[in-house]
């Protein structure tokens, strides 16, 4: 379930594969690694300022809007520019190259229409996203810490288990303490974890009320840790996404594009490419 996010009878072969050959010969591989703190500081961040520092830019808020193309005298077809919008702002990025580092929705509204005579790109449009449902919730106490109940209940040391969770047990396959994990940020004196659980796969949760949502995972989380009876919610959080990675369904993987397309100067990027590891953060 947390590898592609769908139930095990129509997952494909090929992802499961990847998985198990790659830990099974690659021991260094089978590491679980999280970061310190969010994202925006710790991922993105870093690579906005490497971007930035070589002389890059980020036209934030813009939207592309068209892709402009032509053909040159020997019959190519080659990106002219970027049709970009911000409010009723309107301007045309030029470049060498451009590269398209998109979801599955988003590179299929991106293309022209005309590109599909390209089987290349035409192949895209067979993959479809999976729906996703994350909730957090914030307790008063220490959610997995197992060894000392009393303990769990104070709130001036964090305690528990610091790693990302799998079960088979919940509707969330895979679940992390992030006040534990990522304390950077998500660690807040006073109170207690910060539990964030993936529910997958997320299609029963997508047309259900968020307080439902809340009170179903909540359950859940009792029934795994029964030793946290008592805590109670702070704060929670649902945020769902009706297309996150693409379903890696049997059949699907040929209709994965290469990054190199037959636009000399337009490249994809994104994990559903067909890349050596299976869609996700690390594929991308």
């Amino acid at each position: 379930y947390a590898l592609g996010f769908i139930d095990c009878d129509n997952i494909s072969a090929r992802c499961m594969l990847t998985i198990f050959t790659l830990f099974a010969t690659k021991t260094e591989a089978s590491l679980l690694r999280m970061l310190k703190g969010s994202p925006d500081v710790y991922l993105s961040g870093p690579i906005r300022k490497y971007i930035i520092d070589k002389g890059g830019r980020f036209h934030l808020r813009w939207g592309c809007r068209e892709i402009l193309y032509d053909q040159s005298a020997d019959g190519e077809t080659y990106v002219a520019g970027i049709a970009m919008s911000k409010a009723t702002n309107k301007k045309i990025v030029k470049a060498d190259a451009y590269v398209a580092a998109c979801d599955v929705p988003g590179i299929k509204r991106l293309l022209p229409p005309r590109w599909r005579e390209w089987d290349f790109f035409n192949n895209i449009y067979e993959l479809v996203g999976v729906p996703v449902v994350t909730v957090q919730l914030r307790y008063d106490g220490w959610v997995t810490e197992l060894q000392d109940l009393e303990r769990s209940r104070q709130l001036k040391q964090a305690l528990g288990l610091d790693n990302l969770l799998y079960t088979p047990d919940a509707d969330f396959s895979c679940f992390a303490d992030l006040a534990l994990t990522s304390p950077e940020d998500y660690y807040i004196e006073g109170q207690g974890s910060l539990l964030q659980c993936v529910l997958t796969p997320g299609d029963p949760y997508m047309p259900l009320p968020n307080e439902e949502i809340i009170a179903r995972v909540t359950k859940q989380v009792l029934a795994l840790f029964p030793s946290s009876q008592g805590l109670e919610v702070t704060w929670s959080s649902v945020v769902k996404i009706g297309q996150s990675l693409y379903r890696e369904a049997p059949g699907k993987d040929p209709f994965r594009p290469d990054q190199k397309t037959p636009v000399k100067n337009f490249f994809l990027a994104g994990s559903y490419t067909k890349q050596d590891y299976i869609d996700s953060m690390e594929g991308a």
